[in-house]
């Protein structure tokens, strides 16, 4: 018996199992909303969402993110890319920060010219291919 394939929310697969609540952020990034978790007890927030609070190890419940807009925080051009992302190389990783923050990494998927930090972002959504779900990008 084969295991299907899951895409995973920065174009990567996997084979491993998915979880109940990893499921739950991939059936909200379907639905275009991006998913952060915060802790019961100490009220950490957490992006992507964790189902355990690294902090006190307390379950954490799945909250939507509003934010839309970041600064870049950081960013790396990857020129050579693993086997799956080999097609879109060379390609930019940024991280954002958000103004609660919380700070997200995912590809910018639209530059005219260089990033730079301190550039502003906005979250944005794409399918990847037909039949694929839906991932998360910034977009400048």
């Amino acid at each position: 018996m084969t295991e299907e394939k899951k895409e995973l929310y920065l174009g990567y697969t996997t084979d491993k199992a998915v979880t109940p609540f990893f499921q739950e952020f991939l059936e909200h990034l379907d639905e275009e909303r991006l998913m952060k978790s915060t802790c019961s007890t100490c009220g950490v927030d957490y992006l992507p969402p964790r189902e355990h609070c690294q902090k006190c190890m307390s379950k954490t419940k799945m909250v939507e993110m509003t934010e839309r807009e970041a600064t870049c925080y950081s960013y790396v051009i990857v020129d050579f890319a693993p086997e799956t992302l080999s097609s879109k190389q060379p390609y930019v990783v940024a991280i954002g920060e958000f103004p609660s923050g919380l700070k997200l990494t995912a590809h910018i998927t639209n530059l005219t010219d260089m990033p730079k930090v301190g550039m502003p972002m906005k979250l944005g959504f794409a399918k990847e291919s037909e039949g694929k779900m839906i991932t998360y990008r910034w977009l400048v």
